[in-house]
């Protein structure tokens, strides 16, 4: 009100007190507060940010000149006190945090704030209070013990952009575990582009947003969530297509085979490549099928892959073929079934067999479950019908099978579905260890446990983590190393370039290229190893 004139300072504490703390720096004003000496005042001072900080507070300090700071010589401020600031993590956070949790995917929380604002923060979403400070990540000397604190933390507070990134590139190199990382400032890029899911939240700067896989254009984390849902849902048609397909062919080959060489009856060759056309143009809606989700990740293992298709393919054809010799011994059908005579409703008859029963198929291939738990979509099943009521009026009117004869083949054909989805389910749990597990149901964010003590975390901690360790990627398969080297002159070498020696190589799902020489008219070979990395369902 006397027009007098007054400097407010406000910042980090340490720095309030006195600008020379962790340092000069190139401040226009340089200062000390009045009691800035006083080890009691000092003590006090702490004492309160330690409080105000456990209880998830930020906290700037504030001093005040009496005048123009910019013209005294050397200014001395007086303290006002500490302003406590409150960033309460969205209302969503706690629910995608324990919706991660439960698809075991476990979540770590890296933040530049006070380690006693860290471990609040935590407290509040759901994670553990084993929060260490950045500090111990630059100052651990030994290599192994660096890397069993970053695997157990549950976060790191007072973290460098250079921690983060050694946190994501320990977690996936080191250990073989996939990452994502989730940020919005320019000090997150370098993590972010080090993840093998990099994740831009709504609102992220440029750089943040460069750096990333997916850019989020929604507030909070809950699309995390969906993402990782729907990103099941299309492995698990992935893989039920592959097993299918690989299956499907198994039965049409060994059956039409083991036929023509004991008995000498062939289908009809037209007939073979109608049966593989409706065939593939039946199983178009598998990529819109009713996919479930699971609660563990489904590892890409070809192994466990050809095994469940084997085990479908054979043991249809196994089916089929005591379907056909048991008839052509025992005669049920009259004399319309003949593998001996070869007539044209015999050949008919087992054409359509063969179509019910690669399109009945896929109704036990898609599920690892009983078929009946998990209904299919509207569209697949349309398909399916369609086809088999396109293969009934071929066999009908075309081949001459007879009515009665159409339906024992439906009759048979439910039947062996039946029985070989129940031998399925058998044999992925108790014989390969392939059992899907839990299904999450719905996508909609899950509530946690009320009540949840830091004893049962650690477990369901404990928990995640050996479902992490199933999944972790060999240190064999973490290298894709090509290496392409000149070779002889040949014909075509006059008219194709090519490269003298190029190096490719994938370390750590990190992919370096390095070309070596000059181009060359000479014609190029591969040569070297190629290993692939596989990367577990997220």
């Amino acid at each position: 009100k006397d027009g007098s004139m007054l400097t407010v300072a406000k910042g980090l504490p340490a720095k309030i007190i006195d600008t020379s703390a962790g340092g000069l720096d190139s401040g226009e004003i340089q200062w000390k507060c009045e009691k800035a000496g006083e080890k009691a005042f000092m003590s006090a001072l702490e004492e309160k940010g330690k409080e105000l900080s456990q209880a998830g507070y930020k906290t700037i300090a504030i001093a005040i000149y009496e005048g123009d700071a910019r013209e005294a010589e050397a200014p001395v401020f007086r303290f006002v006190g500490l302003l406590p600031m409150i960033d309460p993590p969205r209302e969503d956070t706690a629910l995608t945090i324990n919706s991660l949790h439960h698809a075991n995917i476990s979540v770590k929380m890296i933040t530049g704030d006070h380690t006693n604002v860290a471990r609040e923060t935590a407290r509040l979403i759901g994670l553990g209070q084993n929060i260490h400070p950045g500090e111990a990540i630059r100052t651990t000397a030994n290599e192994q013990q660096k890397k069993e604190l970053i695997w157990q933390a549950d976060g790191f507070a007072a973290v460098l952009p250079s921690d983060k990134r050694e946190v994501v590139m320990t977690l996936r190199n080191d250990f073989g575990v996939v990452t994502g990382m989730t940020g919005d400032g320019v000090n997150d890029a370098p993590a972010l582009s080090a993840a093998q899911v990099g994740i831009a939240v709504e609102g992220a700067t440029d750089a943040a947003k460069n750096a990333a896989d997916l850019i989020l254009t929604e507030p909070g984390l809950g699309p995390i969530y969906g993402a990782v849902l729907e990103s099941r849902r299309i492995f698990a048609r992935v893989k039920s297509y592959v097993v299918y397909r690989i299956a499907a062919s198994i039965l049409l080959v060994l059956t039409l085979s083991i036929v023509i060489f004991v008995s000498g009856c062939a289908v009809d060759s037209l007939l073979v490549i109608a049966l593989a056309l409706l065939n593939d143009i039946s199983m178009i809606p598998v990529a819109y099928d009713n996919a479930q989700a699971t609660a563990k990740p489904q590892l890409p293992k070809a192994t466990k892959l050809v095994l469940v298709s084997f085990f479908f393919g054979i043991v249809h054809t196994s089916l089929a073929l005591i379907v056909f010799f048991v008839i052509e011994r025992n005669d049920p059908l009259n004399g319309n079934f003949s593998l001996e005579m070869c007539t044209r409703e015999t050949r008919g008859f087992i054409w359509f067999y063969l179509i019910l029963a690669t399109e009945f198929m896929i109704f036990s291939a898609r599920t690892g479950s009983f078929f009946w738990e998990s209904a299919p979509s509207k569209y697949l099943v349309a398909s399916v019908l369609g086809t088999a009521a396109i293969g009934s009026l071929v066999a009908s009117l075309s081949y001459e099978v007879s009515g009665s004869n159409i339906g024992w083949v439906w009759l048979m054909n439910v039947v062996a579905f039946v029985v070989v989805d129940a031998a399925k389910v058998l044999f992925k749990s108790e014989i390969i260890n392939d059992a899907p597990g839990e299904i999450i149901v719905g996508d909609g964010l899950i509530e946690a446990e009320k009540d949840m003590t830091e004893a049962k975390m650690h477990m369901k901690k404990r928990k995640r983590y050996g479902v992490h360790v199933e999944a972790i990627v060999p240190p064999e398969d973490r290298y894709h190393n090509v290496e392409v080297v000149e070779t002889k002159k040949s014909f075509f070498g006059h008219f194709f370039g090519g490269l003298r020696h190029v190096n490719v190589s994938n370390y750590g799902f990190i992919r370096h290229r390095h070309s070596l020489g000059a181009p060359s008219s000479h014609p190029v070979t591969s040569a070297g190893t190629a290993n692939a990395a596989a990367m577990r369902g997220a």
